[in-house]
């Protein structure tokens, strides 16, 4: 059996030229919107809404623009990387590798969030870099702003650090829930047509899977309404009616949704295997 770490890195070097590109086109875009910036007057900038004129500083407006591109530039990598591992749960190449179907599905699955974890402490430097050079610029301490923002300056409390953990978890749940539900359309279709008698044509994939994913999504705003009502119950029940964390349940729903369809799509590859390797036997 193949160990862990060879896998994981050659599914990491595959992947990582993705983010790479990413961050660059990223680059490019917003090096050329700068460029336009200082192309136009300031009555018709395109780009006034990243900064204000009467106080112009370039560095203000390169830190918005970086902000919005990241938004579409994660968008457009987390496609890449369901491609790119779809493309590896059906490649043969990687089933003829001696290691569990299971095993491959999560360190595919597990690359993939590290990747996501690579790009977004890259986006994360280069923004910090610019934000630092912003306020050497206007001659500013950034020292106080960074203790204020994680309430450091009247001492530490994990009251002050866990919205922000919240964040990266809800971050990291949403990248799971993507994932796996992508495997999940993806092999449930093809599952499914398999199936079917006749040619599997493009076009019967492409409606099977658009009803899969219509009543997934239905299925997964029903299950969010009751879990957020039971959520208000529970407390108003404790006095705690005041104060509703949304984002706790949309974490508990997306680590809980990733678990139940990682179980489904393992089954549902392992099956899959299965019949190939019954039809080349």
């Amino acid at each position: 059996m193949t160990g862990f770490k060879p896998l994981f890195k050659q599914m990491f070097l595959q992947k990582v030229r993705y983010a790479h590109l990413v961050l660059l086109v990223q680059a490019f875009a917003v090096l050329f919107m700068t460029i336009i910036s200082w192309l136009t007057n300031d009555e018709g900038n395109i780009f006034i809404f990243f900064y204000n004129p009467r106080d112009y500083n370039l560095f203000d407006l390169i830190l918005g623009l970086g902000w919005v591109t990241t938004i579409f530039a994660d968008i457009v990598f987390v496609a890449l990387l369901c491609w790119q591992n779809e493309k590896i749960n059906l490649s043969q190449t990687w089933r003829l590798v001696p290691v569990s179907s299971i095993k491959m599905w999560l360190i595919n699955i597990f690359s993939s969030l590290i990747q996501c974890v690579y790009i977004f402490v890259i986006q994360l430097a280069i923004g910090f870099v610019v934000l630092l050079l912003d306020f050497l610029s206007s001659h500013e301490n950034l020292a106080p702003e960074i203790k204020s923002f994680f309430g450091l300056s009247r001492g530490y409390s994990w009251s002050d650090f866990w919205p922000f953990l919240e964040f990266l978890l809800y971050l990291v749940g949403i990248c799971l829930i993507i994932f796996t539900f992508v495997s999940f359309a993806d092999l449930l279709t093809r599952t499914i047509t398999d199936q079917l008698p006749g040619k599997n044509t493009t076009g019967i994939k492409i409606l099977v899977m658009a009803i899969l994913v219509i009543v997934a999504v239905i299925i997964a705003f029903r299950f969010n309404d009751q879990m957020t009502v039971m959520y208000i119950r529970h407390a108003m029940k404790n006095g705690n009616e005041g104060y509703v964390d949304i984002i706790a349940i949309a974490i508990a729903e997306f680590f809980g949704g990733s678990v139940l369809l990682g179980i489904i799509d393992s089954y549902l590859r392992h099956c899959q295997i299965v019949c190939v390797n019954r039809f080349f036997s």
